[in-house]
């Protein structure tokens, strides 16, 4: 596994049971839950740079919706407090991601570093258990393409991720640390759980959630000057995911400042050795990163009840071999792979079938048969969601696994599915013949 497993965070510490019951409908909306349990921020400063650069604020805090000039005017608008969320619901979990944008990553010891706009995050992980606002499970924080994982129930096990520790409260609202610019060792505002230290360098403030959006004035002293912010729900940003002046390409901040367009949005975001979790699914699909990410997770759905962010569901319902291509005339090792704009969305990790017998109908179920990530899945499921530009093309591959050889294309189907629209492939015969396939592609 890619991280030292770190001993959990004793003091304060929340052990919740797991729920045992049906799911329950609460009576708290999602911006409720969200205030409920939006962080307490615990952001080093860099005296040595611009300390503004390390204050948390709104995308267009300078009153523009411009990426290119946010470095420019950091002296010239106040950066007041603004955190954004947005939420996902299944039948038994809330999903709530809380992202914190910096006009400037501004990193003078690691010059390749710095770049205009940064945007780094956390998602909280809570149970519904009958009450109003459930209660806390895990979270997941970002911190420069990696993904850290903290729970402070001892039934949550490592899966594809670590557990890195646990979690402090104020009251409802988990601590966290924001990394400064230029003195984080995996990069400026990295996100990780606050564990009670001194601030970095002996300064840095604290934002609480107070519905009011402040600036800060005073910098000084180790988490001495506190200010509150406010939440934004990100429908506003993710409804301009095309427009130019805000992205250079889908799930990327434009940025002409020291590295070029180097800020991913949450939809961009992917750590490359956590398991079979894609690119961007803590913003499409969460019930599934967690899932890969962590075990002992107890009942959890991966149905959703509400699932704003995503632009393909993909669900693969079953796959026949019609070609023998192992060497020598052997049984094909067959898997599927979905491709949405060029890039892959399943693998053999999800689901594989070896020595698969021509014409035998195999029913797909991720983490069964001969899956390459085993039966680590909480419970059968067959669907993903992915966040991909609209109106690409959606190809689903069979292989033929060989492993170091090289994997044989035994074929696809394809079509672009246009927004609002469902492509269903019932028993398909791939374009070279030698793969038969059903699955259903939904666009949003």
């Amino acid at each position: 596994m890619k991280k030292t497993i770190l001993s959990l965070v004793t003091a304060c510490a929340l052990v919740i049971p797991f729920f045992s019951g049906a799911a329950v409908t609460h009576a708290a909306s999602h911006s409720e839950l969200a205030a409920h349990w939006a962080p307490q921020i615990y952001q080093d400063v860099n005296a040595d740079l611009d300390v503004r650069a390390d204050f948390i604020t709104n995308f267009n805090y300078d009153g523009d919706f411009i990426a290119r000039n946010n470095w420019d005017n950091l002296n010239n608008f106040n950066q007041n407090a603004y955190v954004y969320y947005k939420v996902s619901e299944t039948l038994t979990h809330y999903f709530i991601e809380y992202d914190l944008f910096h006009a400037r990553d501004d990193a003078y010891t690691r010059p390749l570093d710095a770049h205009e706009n940064d945007l780094e995050g956390l998602f909280l992980v809570i149970r519904k258990d009958g009450s109003t606002y459930g209660s806390f499970q895990l979270m997941e924080t970002m911190g420069h393409n990696q993904w850290y994982d903290y729970t402070n129930d001892p039934n949550i096990t490592s899966g594809s991720d670590d557990v890195d520790g646990g979690v402090l409260f104020n009251g409802s609202h988990p601590k966290v640390f924001s990394q400064a610019n230029g003195q984080s060792p995996s990069g400026g505002h990295g996100v990780k759980a606050y564990d009670g230290s001194s601030a970095p360098g002996g300064d840095g403030i604290v934002y609480n959630y107070t519905g009011t959006a402040e600036f800060p004035t005073n910098t000084s002293g180790s988490y001495t000057n506190q200010y509150g912010y406010d939440l934004i729900e990100w429908g506003d940003l993710w409804s301009k995911r095309t427009d130019p002046n805000i992205f250079s390409s889908f799930g990327t901040f434009a940025g002409d400042n020291h590295t070029a367009n180097s800020a991913k949005a949450p939809w961009g975001w992917d750590d490359s050795d956590d398991g079979p979790a894609l690119q961007g699914m803590n913003w499409s699909d969460p019930a599934h990163q967690v899932d890969v990410h962590l075990n002992g997770l107890g009942p959890f759905s991966h149905t959703y009840v509400s699932n704003p962010y995503y632009s393909h569901k993909i669900t693969l319902l079953n796959m026949q071999s019609l070609e023998d291509r192992d060497p020598f005339g052997g049984k094909s090792d067959i898997y599927i792979k979905a491709f949405v704009n060029g890039q892959g969305q399943t693998d053999a990790r999800f689901w594989k079938k070896n020595d698969a017998p021509k014409f035998q109908n195999f029913n797909i179920a991720f983490g069964a048969n001969d899956a390459e990530f085993g039966p680590n899945f909480s419970e059968s499921y067959n669907t993903v969601y992915v966040a991909k530009p609209s109106n690409t093309n959606v190809e689903i591959h069979a292989y033929d696994s060989d492993g170091t050889s090289g994997d044989d294309d035994m074929g696809y189907v394809s079509a672009v599915v246009a927004p609002g629209n469902t492509v269903t492939w019932n028993n398909a015969v791939t374009s070279n013949g030698q793969a038969i396939i059903s699955a259903i592609v939904s666009a949003k």
